[in-house]
């Protein structure tokens, strides 16, 4: 007499399976959404430099080199102001904020690391604030010094602005090198900020260089 009877699987290998299956999609859609969001973050930091070194180049055909420029010296709302006349005809604009304090970041920025930034830029007037036509915030002040003579902590010398660019908004995580990102704009050109401490245990405020020179951003992992 043959023997008819049929394997199957018992319920409890059923849910096994349907676990692991979980898992696997679960850690390849999360490893999906970085990988998408990381080639965004990249892209739209590269577009942060070009659109201000384009601003720059417009404003210096109309107006002269930027030292000619009729702007004061050290980071004041009013320098600021006077310097934003020059550049705001040639960056998309969605909202002019001024020095408002009250335009982004109310809960403050994020180092790197995780830990509050040592300054809270909404909350201070020498911060020109404007967010641009796709959502993203960019801010600024004029150079710690001399009017478009000083050298900046990156060593980038001749500095008149030191720009900062929330690519995605007032969303989170608010934290430079991971959605907020460092320029310099001086007397020759627009630079993403160089410093070499783009890594986990420091600030982040050179992952802008790092992400220009590498593109990508393997120091979060």
């Amino acid at each position: 007499m043959v023997n008819k009877t049929k394997n199957a699987f018992t319920l409890a290998e059923v849910l096994i399976t349907l676990v692991i299956i979980g898992i696997v999609a679960a850690l390849t859609i999360s490893s999906v959404i970085n990988t998408y969001v990381e080639r965004s973050t990249i892209s739209k930091v590269k577009k942060g430099l070009s659109t201000l070194a384009q601003a720059k180049k417009l404003a210096e055909v109309q107006n002269g080199s930027i030292e000619s420029w009729n702007f004061g010296a050290g980071p004041t709302a009013e320098n600021a102001r006077d310097f934003w006349t020059y550049l705001k005809p040639h960056i998309s604009v969605a909202k002019d904020c001024g020095s408002n304090l009250d335009c982004y970041q109310s809960n403050g920025l994020y180092t790197l690391r995780g830990l509050p930034y040592d300054k809270n830029h909404s909350t201070l007037s020498e911060y020109y604030k404007f967010v641009l036509a796709d959502g993203g915030v960019m801010w600024f002040r004029m150079a710690a010094g001399g009017k478009c003579s000083v050298t900046e902590e990156d060593q980038v010398p001749n500095v008149c602005a030191v720009f900062f660019y929330d690519v995605n908004g007032d969303k989170r995580p608010n934290a430079i090198g991971r959605d907020i990102f460092a320029y310099t704009m001086s007397a020759d050109s627009v630079y993403p900020y160089m410093k070499n401490d783009c890594n986990k245990s420091s600030t982040g405020r050179g992952c802008s260089g790092y992400i220009i020179k590498n593109s990508n951003m393997k120091y979060l992992h």
